[in-house]
C-alpha cells in the first residue's frame, strides 16, 4: 500500500503495520514520518532499536542475524534499515525481498530510501517491500499547495493568518519546508498568547481562541533564506571551494540563520552526488545520468559531473552520515559536538583535489 506522508497518521492510527518504507527526497516529510512511525513503535512496546546503514559493501546477513536474536529485555523491537544510495545492489535487492517475505516475529521494520525514479519502483524488490507493508511517500510540496501547507500547521500553533500573509510565507521559502516550518515556530514563539480576531484586537472573552498573524508580524519575523546563498552553499561543494563554503556557512551563522534553514541545501547536492556516484559504481553511464538531471541542477550539469569523478564514493556516504549528524546535533538529540562545525568539516571533506574521485 503506497500512502502520501500526510497521510500516514491515520494509517497509524487504525494499526501497525510489520514495515514500513519511507521514500522520497523531502527531508522535513521523511524525517517527520520516520519520527511518527518510531513513536507509534514505542508507544506500542516496541522498546529495542537496531539500526543498519548501507553503505558501500554491506554484509547483509547481519540483518537477518539481528532479526534472528531476540532479546532476553524485549518482547518487542524496532529494526531501522536505512539505504541512503537507494541502491541496494543485486545482494541487496535479493536480500530485501528473502526479509520481507519472512519478517522476522515481534519486529516493526523500518526502510529509509531517498526519492527513487520509476524503474526502481518497479523493481522487484520495491514491489515486495510494497506488497509485504506500507510505503510512505515524502513528496515534495508545490507552490500551489504551499499556502495550505501553511496554513495547517500555523493551525497547530493556535495561528491564523489570511491569504495575502500565506502567500508571502510561500514566496520567502518556496522549496524550502525545514525553513517553513522555521518561520511558523519562530512566529509563534514571538507573537503574544492570548485570544485575538481576525484584526489583531483582543477577542471578547468564551470566543475562539486564537492569535491571528498580519502582514506585519511576518514581514517583521521572517528571515528570507537568500537563494543566492544557498545556490552559493551547492556550488561550493560541487566545485570543490572549501574556503568559500566555510565562509558562507560562517556567514550565515554570524547572521544568526538555524541550521535546520540551510541543512536542506546541503542535503540535496550531496544526495544528488550519492546517486549518481552509486549508479557510476554499478556501471552506469555518467554522461548518461547527466541528461536526467532538471532545473538548477541541470544548469551546474558540468560542475556536478566533475564533482563526481573527483569525489569518491566512501567520501560522499561519510558526508550523508554527517548530515545525520548534523540534524541530530541542531534538535538536541546528539549532546556531543556542535552542529555548525559538524557542517564545516562536510564542506572540507569534500572539498578534494581533483582526481581523488577512487571509490
Amino acid at each position: 500500500m503506497n500512502i502520501a506522508a500526510d497521510r500516514l497518521p491515520d494509517q497509524l492510527a487504525r494499526g501497525l503495520a510489520p514495515l514500513y518504507v519511507v521514500v522520497g527526497d523531502e527531508p522535513l516529510a521523511a524525517q517527520e514520518a520516520s519520527d511518527a512511525i518510531r513513536a507509534a513503535a514505542r508507544a506500542a512496546g516496541h522498546s529495542e532499536r537496531n539500526v543498519y546503514t548501507v553503505q558501500g559493501r554491506y554484509n547483509w546477513q547481519s540483518i537477518f542475524a539481528g532479526g534472528d536474536n531476540l532479546s532476553l529485555f524485549a518482547e518487542r523491537r524496532l529494526t531501522e534499515i536505512r539505504v541512503p544510495s537507494g541502491k541496494p545492489g543485486v545482494d541487496g535487492a535479493k536480500a530485501l525481498e528473502a526479509y520481507a517475505a519472512r519478517l522476522p516475529a515481534d519486529t516493526l521494520t523500518l526502510i529509509s530510501l531517498p526519492g527513487l525514479d520509476w524503474k526502481a519502483m518497479k523493481s522487484r524488490w520495491f514491489t515486495t517491500l510494497a506488497a509485504a507493508g506500507v510505503v510512505v511517500e515524502a513528496r515534495p510540496i508545490e507552490r500551489a499547495q504551499l499556502p495550505a501547507w501553511i496554513d495547517r500547521r500555523l493551525a497547530r500553533q493556535d495561528l491564523r493568518a489570511d491569504r495575502a500573509v500565506l502567500e508571502f510565507l510561500a514566496d520567502q521559502v518556496e522549496g524550502n519546508l525545514l525553513a517553513a516550518q522555521q518561520e511558523v515556530d519562530k512566529l509563534a514563539l514571538l507573537l503574544p498568547a492570548g485570544a485575538y480576531d481576525s484584526t489583531g484586537a483582543l477577542a471578547p472573552s468564551g470566543s475562539e481562541s486564537f492569535r491571528a498573524v498580519t502582514l506585519a508580524d511576518v514581514e517583521h519575523a521572517v528571515v528570507d533564506v537568500s537563494r543566492l546563498e544557498a545556490d552559493a552553499l551547492a556550488d561550493a561543494l560541487y566545485t570543490g571551494d572549501g574556503a568559500r563554503f566555510a565562509q558562507i556557512v560562517t556567514d550565515l551563522r554570524d547572521a544568526g540563520e538555524a541550521v535546520p534553514a540551510i541543512l536542506w541545501q546541503v542535503a540535496s547536492a550531496v544526495g544528488l552526488l550519492l546517486r549518481l556516484k552509486s549508479a557510476v559504481t554499478q556501471g552506469e553511464s555518467l554522461s548518461g545520468l547527466m541528461r536526467t538531471l532538471w532545473g538548477r541542477d541541470k544548469q551546474r550539469a558540468p560542475q556536478i559531473e566533475r564533482a563526481v569523478k573527483r569525489l569518491g564514493l566512501a567520501q560522499v556516504e561519510t558526508a550523508l552520515a554527517d548530515l545525520a549528524l548534523i540534524d541530530r546535533q541542531a534538535k538536541g538529540l546528539e549532546r556531543v559536538g556542535d552542529p555548525w562545525d559538524t557542517l564545516l568539516r562536510v564542506g572540507m571533506n569534500l572539498a578534494q583535489p581533483v582526481g581523488n574521485g577512487k571509490s
